[in-house]
């Protein structure tokens, strides 16, 4: 078959004969050019190796065939990238994909070696933070091999650092996928935009066009690859899909996504499909100089290929023997000068991570380079420390922006490798990818089993090396030998938790705490210890030292089995039940990774209180020995929220009772943990002003219209402030959609769909919309429902009809209707069946009334739900552009929150207008009607002593229903809760005294009024100030004040309230009779910082007097001039403070 090679050739000349020639025919060039396409087919699908391993050779290197192959391979410019169609038809089979791709790079095997080695200078100038030299790279690399979008994401990241104009990039850019691909790489270089965020508005993008576009999931899946990369998992079906499209990138980037493909393939079993067809063919990329690549290519080749064609890296060698050995300072130094040299090598980072924290040495390497910044945050999300989140995401955010770096993906393996549950598959494919940027012993371990191991290093007479040594006898399980070897006695201890013959016991006391020198090592212990534990034996022991590691530091939940341990739980009985470890357990579990279970922690604090025979968490006995006083305090603290209380403790009547046990247990929290007191008097003083404005609203203003709209704004913002952002990045750059579609010629060709953001615009208001009507926790339709439509409002409407006897009630057994006894004194047996009759068809209609107002008009209507009700919260457009016009300035999504919920509250108060126009007019005509129906209907009674009574009770009832109709629409007015109500200075007076007394209920706070208190109702958006105010002068009183018995405080004051000026005077009793000039002169101290104006210093700091925060709040958050005296009064014995202002 070698002569269509020949043949092909002599094609090709034909085809440019008759498509350029003077005496051409494209008639004719056409033709030829179906026999082409037809030839190079055929070779694709070759089913014979050998035929088509020399045809491939001869076509790509022929000067007259290669084009065809390679003509999108090096573009010269953005507007070149993936122009030329593909001659081969897309075969679906990944064998014969993959082979002509690795066919095609080992012909440019030369050309891909120098992007390997430029792509790799290029990540060293990045961590030492030498821009403009990698920025060179980057443009040397264009020049020679073209545009990839390795280049332009590099271009990207580099643009953000030295401030270059971004927009030159996409002058020249078409509108195809790589134009969607590089907004997103301008998008992950935003300082404002987290890794979370970028992996939310990518996901969400990617969802969208696989939802609108079902029939091209090639492009789609090459889109997701592309945007995602960092967290993107590959599957069989996957690899096919993008390699349809890889076929018109670059050679660069299709040597990239081999080397993705291969990463994945290595994680699979041996004797997987996949992996054996690759196995085939790349071998045959030994020209290619890369460390990656011969690192896989190692692990899929034979045993004898091994001990010939391969050269482990042993640039770590010495360092690893010094390290075991316990020279640690030597190893840490070997480690150093390795990244100075190599700063983009995974394992010296983390040799140096490692030595540095057995060392407890916090120096830093390269402090203010982006190698410094990565060891630095590595080391405490390795060490799981308090700023591991912030840690956490510096990292991602890095390595998303340099996602095709040679690090990226290594390095996040090995996070998630350190710190996840214990999973044999899930682990060993961490494992590989974190140790396969290069060839050595770890390379090895990773990516084979057992036998393999041991067997290849003996044959490779390695184990003389004191490290391979080490890993060989850990390997078979030799643990005694391995112990010997080590230096350190951390790992050592970790030898012995590795050790399966070793009892549970003798284990537990080489458990070390996970904090300083030992936090790195312990971690493993402790992920092995709680990943190998028969939990059928040790069930209780698992539980008890997961609390402990979780009470101790949260984030250690990421390696503890808790999904098993919870398994447990949920099958057993009334032992494990009553231990408070396990609601702690399910806390965390049901808190941080599975929030489907919420309600059933519920039952399981149930079931802790019912076997331990606890009433609430306050009856709890705080000094039981069977608690270990952190369980106690973690319990309290996170078990015992409000949220859970309502779910697990049955006896709470109301919402006040549920938060005065909060507040109980607060204070008790007080007690038991004062490290954190500060934190549990702001619990306090928040339940404290919550308890007291409802208590005040529920006698000022009980039933009102009311949206919760401080509870929504919390749930709102963590659902959708990604959509916020996601909005405004379309906002400034028209973001397009790829995808894939068909031309009338069936000729492949990409379009762009352009996705709005007037659509996220609106699809985020009217998220926000559902929330303020519909939630039934914090919404209008949950108030409307509990407190208007389901008995406020029928009792309301029956009331006036029960006082005047003119109600009835249906018998369920004979369905006639029963009036009330006072009409059984009627002697006349007509006159009975007349007023019967009268007073049930009379209620049967006022029902018909109640029925119609709840039912059709106190609804909710919206697009979705149809309905008649006069609450219409329907958006049309008019609404749409107002909001948008109202956002031109807006930065923030609570800025933008504010707005729409403003909007909303708008409609609202036009809602409420027309509800109240409706029960005025159109429900008392109805009852109107109703009651002269019902006069009617009675006269004819015959008694007219009775008949006198009955009118009598009519016409109260009728003036009673039209109070109560009035009544009704008072409600509907909107409530002043979720902006505070007005108040008088007395109520904010009390709200700080109770605030004080429920913080110190060992003391007794006594107020007595000097004289009537006079005050004109204060803003209620001014009331967190005068809180603050109340609160300072209350708690100065609680720390100098003198008491006579210890217990009693009492408090003496005076409050006005007139013509816009405040006074407030307070005095307690001080003992002057001792020596008080230290006091005196702390008084002038703080009297001379209000009069300088220093006083702002000192409300930053902690503990003083107070005053100078109340007088920050006069002037700063108040706006007024502050006149302030205060002191000792000796004669007297007392302190005072006079207020005006």
């Amino acid at each position: 078959m070698s002569d269509r090679i020949d043949l092909v050739k002599g094609l090709i000349m034909q085809n440019r004969i008759k498509t350029y020639s003077k005496k051409g025919d494209k008639k004719q060039a056409s033709k030829i050019l179906i026999q082409i396409k037809r030839i190079f087919n055929d070779i694709l699908k070759e089913t014979d190796e050998k035929i088509f391993e020399n045809d491939m050779n001869r076509l790509i290197s022929s000067p007259i065939a290669n084009p065809y192959i390679s003509s999108n391979f090096f573009p010269e410019n953005i507007s070149e990238y993936g122009r030329y169609r593909n001659i081969f038809e897309f075969t679906n089979d990944l064998r014969l994909e993959l082979r002509w791709m690795i066919y095609c790079l080992r012909f440019y095997s030369e050309s891909i070696s120098i992007f390997v080695r430029a792509r790799e200078l290029y990540d060293n100038y990045i961590l030492q933070n030498k821009y403009e030299e990698a920025l060179g790279v980057v443009e040397d690399v264009e020049k020679s091999l073209g545009i990839s979008l390795w280049s332009l994401e590099c271009k990207y990241y580099l643009s953000s650092k030295l401030n270059l104009d971004k927009t030159e990039l996409k002058k020249t850019t078409p509108e195809t996928v790589l134009d969607a691909i590089m907004n997103f790489y301008e998008l992950k270089n935003r300082n404002n935009v987290t890794s979370d965020e970028y992996f939310y508005i990518a996901n969400k993008e990617i969802n969208i066009v696989k939802k609108y576009f079902v029939g091209d999931k090639n492009i789609v899946e090459f889109y997701a690859y592309k945007i995602s990369s960092l967290v993107y998992e590959l599957d069989k079906d996957k690899i096919i899909q993008i390699i349809s499209v890889m076929r018109q990138t670059s050679l660069i980037d299709r040597y990239i996504f081999f080397i993705d493909v291969c990463d994945y393939i290595v994680t699979l079993p041996e004797n997987n499909e996949i992996r054996m067809i690759l196995k085939e063919y790349v071998l045959l990329l030994d020209d290619i100089e890369d460390d990656h690549l011969n690192a896989l290519r190692f692990v899929l080749d034979d045993t004898d290929n091994r001990k010939t064609k391969y050269i482990p890296k042993t640039r770590l060698d010495y360092a690893r023997c010094e390290f075991i050995k316990g020279n640690i300072l030597e190893a840490k130094k070997e480690a150093v000068d390795l990244l100075q040299k190599f700063p983009n090598n995974i394992g010296a980072m983390n040799l140096y991570i490692e030595s540095n924290i057995l060392l407890g040495n916090e120096t830093e390497i390269c402090g203010d380079k982006n190698l410094g910044m990565l060891l630095k945050n590595l080391t405490n999300v390795y060490m799981l420390n308090k700023n591991r989140d912030e840690s956490m995401e510096n990292v991602r955010q890095f390595a998303n922006a340099c996602s095709q770096s040679t690090w990226s993906k290594g390095i996040l393996s090995n996070i998630v490798y350190r710190c996840q549950t214990r999973d044999e598959q899930r682990s060993m494919c961490t494992d590989i990818i974190s140790n396969i940027q290069h060839l050595d012993i770890e390379t090895m371990i990773a990516c084979w089993r057992k036998e393999k191991n041991t067997n290849f290093i003996k044959q490779m007479n390695q184990e003389e090396d004191l490290y391979i040594k080490f890993r060989c006898a850990l390997l078979n399980e030799k643990y005694d030998i391995a112990s010997q070897i080590c230096g350190i006695d951390q790992i050592r201890d970790l030898i012995i938790v590795y050790n399966k013959n070793i009892s549970i016991s003798k284990k537990i006391k080489h458990l070390r705490k996970i904090q300083g020198k030992d936090a790195l090592i312990a971690i493993r212990s402790m992920s092995n210890f709680l990943g190998d534990i028969d939990l059928d034996k040790y069930l209780e022991i698992a539980m008890q030292i997961s609390s402990e590691l979780i009470i101790d530091n949260v984030f250690t939940s990421l390696f503890i089995p808790l999904e098993k341990i919870v398994r447990y739980i949920e099958k057993s009985g009334e032992t494990v039940r009553a231990n408070i470890c396990t609601p702690i357990l399910y806390y965390v579990y049901a808190t941080y990774f599975n929030k489907e279970k919420f309600d059933d922690l519920g039952i399981i604090c149930e079931d802790f209180f019912l076997f331990r025979d606890i009433e609430k968490p306050t009856k709890m006995d705080i000094y039981n020995q069977e608690y270990k006083r952190e369980e106690l305090i973690y319990f309290l603290k996170n078990v015992c929220s409000t949220k859970i209380l309502d779910i697990s403790i049955p006896m709470f009547k109301n919402s006040q009772e549920r938060d005065q046990e909060r507040l109980e247990i607060c204070n008790i929290l007080t007690q038991l943990d004062p490290d954190n007191l500060k934190e549990y008097e702001k619990e306090i003083r928040e339940i404290t002003q919550k308890l007291m404005i409802n208590a005040e609203l529920k006698i000022i203003e009980e039933n009102r219209i009311h949206v919760n709209v401080d509870g929504m704004k919390d749930r709102l913002e963590k659902a959708y402030k990604s959509d916020f952002i996601r909005y405004q990045f379309y906002q400034d750059e028209r973001i397009k959609q790829v995808t894939m579609g068909w031309d009338d010629n069936t000729a492949e060709r990409l379009r762009v769909i352009q996705n709005t953001p007037e659509r996220i615009l609106k699809e985020l208001i009217l998220h926000i919309r559902d929330a303020f009507v519909s939630s039934d926790e914090y919404g209008l339709n949950g108030y409307l429902s509990l407190n208007i439509r389901h008995g406020t409002l029928e009792d309301e409407l029956r009331s006036p009809l029960s006082k005047a006897f003119l109600s009835a009630r249906k018998d369920v057994h004979t369905g006639k209707y029963i009036l009330d006894p006072h009409w059984n004194n009627y002697s006349n047996r007509q006159d009975l069946i007349i007023v019967e009759k009268a007073i049930t068809e009379f209620y049967i209609k006022t029902e018909a009334i109640i029925s119609k107002l709840k039912g059709t008009y106190i609804q909710i209507r919206t697009e979705e739900k149809v309905t008649d009700g006069i609450f219409d919260y329907r958006l049309n457009s008019l609404d749409y552009l107002e909001i948008t016009l109202e956002m031109q300035e807006v930065a923030t999504f609570e800025e933008f929150l504010d707005i729409v919920i403003n909007h909303l509250w708008e409609i609202t108060e036009k809602n409420l207008c027309e509800i109240k126009k409706i029960i005025k007019n159109e429900i008392a005509q109805d009852y109107n009607t109703s009651f002269e129906e019902l006069k009617n209907a009675v006269s004819k009674i015959n008694n007219k002593a009775q008949l006198r009574d009955l009118q009598q009770k009519i016409a109260e009832a009728s003036t009673d229903m039209l109070n109560t109709l009035d009544k009704i629409c008072y409600w509907f007015q909107r409530s002043t809760e979720s902006k505070h109500n007005d108040f008088d200075l007395q109520f904010a007076f009390n709200l700080g005294l109770q605030t004080i007394r429920n913080m110190h209920p060992e003391k007794r706070f006594i107020a007595k009024a000097l004289k009537p208190v006079e005050s004109e109702k204060i803003s209620g958006g001014y009331l967190k100030n005068f809180d603050g105010i109340f609160y300072n002068l209350f708690d100065n009183i609680y720390k100098k004040a003198i008491s006579s018995d210890g217990i009693n405080i009492e408090i003496r004051y005076e409050l006005q309230y007139k013509n816009q000026k405040f006074y407030i005077y307070i005095e307690n009793d001080y003992n002057c009779s001792a020596n008080i000039s230290e006091d005196e002169l702390k008084v002038e101290q703080a009297k001379e910082l209000i009069q300088t104006g220093k006083y702002l210093e000192k409300v930053k700091g902690e503990g003083g007097t107070g005053i100078p925060k109340i007088v920050k709040i006069i002037a700063y958050d108040l706006k007024r001039e502050p006149d302030i005296d205060f002191g000792y009064i000796k004669e007297k014995n007392i302190f005072f403070m006079k207020i005006r202002f």
